[in-house]
């Protein structure tokens, strides 16, 4: 039985970004992803995450105002080692724009019951027992995590469920979901801010 090892030397925060092409050229063109606000209550609603161009955010309302919004969401990736494989338990660290309406930091990157990514709350602290408590882990396909630094650009990675289903853009109501079920092919790319995060 597989024990994943906890590598905070190894984790990192991000920016991060949708490719809807295998891309050779910097800098990469992509589409940024981050969480949403549907404008009911900012702690109640949303949380899917939004990888596309920005038509979502209602651009009438005054900033204190709640609405809806897709906001610039900052990552973290907690890395868990498994028989020389790397897996990372993904949360929300921050807004980049700090907006006082966004109430996801520490929220967990999981799968709805039909196959939609959104961000969840998490109970169990950084570092925990991720085999244990069963909490979803994500493959980056194609990332050398011996390679990231501080401000390191990473594309063309394929972004794996731990059910095994790679990762698509589904457009619906010309909202750009990510989705484990459903959709077209595209990569992700990481811009990594800061490495040895936990």
């Amino acid at each position: 039985m597989s024990h994943y090892q906890f590598q905070p030397e190894k984790s990192f925060i991000a920016k991060l970004y949708w490719q809807p092409g295998f891309s050779t050229q910097e800098p990469v063109q992509g589409s940024r992803i981050g969480d949403t606000g549907n404008g009911d209550s900012p702690f109640t609603s949303g949380g899917w995450l939004h990888a596309g161009v920005d038509k979502y955010t209602d651009l009438r309302a005054a900033p204190y105002v709640i609405a809806r919004r897709k906001f610039r969401t900052l990552f973290w990736f907690g890395c868990y080692e498994t028989d020389g494989e790397y897996d990372f338990e993904i949360r929300a660290v921050r807004d980049e724009d700090s907006h006082p309406h966004w109430q996801r930091c520490g929220h967990r990157l999981d799968v709805s019951r039909n196959g939609y990514l959104a961000l969840y709350s998490a109970g169990e602290a950084v570092g925990h027992d991720a085999l244990a408590a069963g909490t979803m882990l994500w493959r980056l396909d194609g990332l050398d995590v011996s390679l990231l630094g501080e401000g390191v650009g990473v594309s063309n990675l394929r972004l794996i469920s731990l059910h095994g289903k790679t990762v698509k853009r589904l457009i619906e109501d010309d909202f750009p979901y990510l989705s484990e079920q459903q959709g077209e092919d595209g990569y992700l790319h990481l811009q990594v801010l800061s490495i040895g995060a936990a």
